[in-house]
């Protein structure tokens, strides 16, 4: 009789365990946040297709499922102009992100309860449809009440401007939090920005918000409590990252996608020395986009505000110039008019020499030679 009764106590036991141990591992669900705006007309003011597909990829790579979420639910627009890179081949290819998009949940058909955390993707759009929309600000509002994860990427974190506690008091108020600069939004957003019904940054402070920023254009992702935000597009891996770990998953080793990869680079660069650039270039050169590379050593200059500023963005531009080999008779055209700039007349011509040896047969604008006093 005890010899039964042991087994039936280490049965019921092994029993509540595995019952225990189901409950603990139980798959973590997302709700994954995007603008519809574009499919009311406008397709320029979209969700960020970038920031969806590193979103989406990492989450889901990382065991997490997903809900895609947009105001008015259905179709929205599927975007075509990246579909070159492989991660969106991947998100549109290998998952269920396509099926999802042409049948997106409504915000009244979200419901708080059935997800863990809150994922905010980006993008012009996200300026225009999720700040107003009623059923998505409840929606967030009772992840904010709730404490529950919120992630928020680029211009995602306007849809938290106007989020409230139960005590009425801003949900931004008083933490660290950052968004796509009011910098970024000048340098890059010229064609839109006029349209915008507020600047996310500026509007984020005045909720009482610590805003907190890297240089435009670097990664970088802040976090306050329960609460994610990430600058612009090189950060939404990392934020979903970040938002995997909040829900109790140790996030995988991975590859960085190329754009992360090669703003990470830039990132450390500048903080840890330029030549950090050619060594790491060296070990991997497949890693990163010398397009943005370019693009880079060319904004960062002309965002730079002090002449120190715009000194140390220039040795960076000619740090880069040799890797950026596809981009070069207008990258250093840049970079002999950066020196110009700076009252650098023997640089100048240093880097004009170099250009005759490169580029014998192309032709200098004739205001540049003007210019260099030759």
């Amino acid at each position: 009789m005890r010899s039964l009764s042991l087994v039936i106590f280490l049965l019921v036991s092994c029993i509540a365990t595995a019952a225990s141990a189901d409950k603990t591992t139980k798959q973590k669900k997302i709700a994954l946040v995007i603008s519809g705006y574009a499919s009311q007309g406008n397709p320029a003011l979209s969700y960020d297709q970038e920031e969806l597909a590193q979103s989406y990829l990492t989450l889901i790579n990382n065991g997490i499922d997903i809900d895609i979420i947009s105001p008015q639910g259905g179709a929205v627009l599927v975007k075509t102009n990246k579909d070159d890179l492989p991660y969106i081949q991947q998100f549109k290819n290998n998952t269920q992100a396509l099926t999802q998009l042409a049948n997106t949940l409504s915000a009244e058909q979200a419901k708080t309860q059935h997800y863990d955390g809150l994922f905010i993707v980006g993008g012009d759009g996200a300026m225009f449809d999720l700040p107003k929309h009623r059923g998505i600000q409840s929606l967030i509002q009772k992840f904010a009440q709730q404490d529950k994860p919120i992630a928020a990427v680029c211009h995602g974190p306007a849809a938290l401007v106007d989020i409230k506690l139960q005590d009425g008091s801003y949900f931004v108020a008083g933490k660290t939090v950052n968004s796509f600069t009011l910098t970024e939004d000048q340098a890059f957003k010229k064609e839109h920005i006029e349209l915008y019904p507020f600047i996310v940054q500026t509007e984020l402070e005045k909720r009482g918000a610590n805003f907190v920023a890297n240089k435009p254009m670097l990664p970088y992702v802040a976090q306050d409590g329960n609460l994610i935000t990430a600058q612009n597009p090189m950060s939404v891996a990392k934020a979903a990252e970040a938002l995997v770990l909040k829900l109790g998953v140790t996030p995988k080793v991975r590859k960085m996608f190329k754009d992360e990869a090669t703003f990470d680079l830039l990132s450390r660069a500048e903080n840890e020395g330029f030549n950090l650039i050619d060594v790491e270039i060296a070990k991997n050169p497949s890693a990163y986009d010398y397009n943005y590379m370019a693009l880079y050593g060319y904004y960062a200059f002309q965002i730079a505000k002090t002449p120190e500023q715009k000194r140390f963005q220039l040795k960076l531009m000619a740090q880069l110039r040799d890797h950026v080999v596809e981009y070069q008779p207008r990258y250093q055209l840049a970079l002999i008019s950066a020196n110009l700039e700076l009252d650098l007349q023997e640089q100048a011509k240093q880097e004009y020499a170099w250009w005759l040896v490169n580029f014998p047969e192309q032709n200098i604008p004739d205001a540049l030679l003007t210019k260099l006093k030759l």
